[in-house]
């Protein structure tokens, strides 16, 4: 898998108003993910366990495949900082309309 382009406001949007959750995201490789968690929809930084990360490197490798770094981003989980929680589908759409969307999501 090669590196992305950014998803986009306007594209994130429609996938939340569809149901397609969870979305990864970001460029060049995913680091954001919009998901329903504990009864809201967050948009959430995606993080990758080390240990994790070890184990599957050395298992990749032990197995002569390489580790390239769209392994790594793999393993990303929606366990880091929460940049926006809304109670709705709906009303998390309404603050991505006003929000500052960076460039790389």
């Amino acid at each position: 898998m090669a590196p992305v382009a950014p998803l986009g406001r306007d594209a994130a949007m429609r996938l939340v108003l569809t149901g397609e959750l969870p979305i990864w995201f970001g460029s060049p490789h995913p680091h954001t993910a919009i998901v329903e968690q504990d009864g809201v929809f967050r948009i959430r930084q995606l993080l990758v366990d080390p240990e994790d990360e070890r184990v599957a490197r050395e298992a990749s490798i032990a197995s002569g495949g390489g580790w390239m770094p769209e392994q790594y981003y793999g393993l990303g989980k929606p366990t880091g900082a929460i940049y926006v929680e809304a109670k709705t589908r709906e009303d998390l759409v309404a603050t991505m309309k006003t929000m500052t969307w960076p460039n790389d999501w």
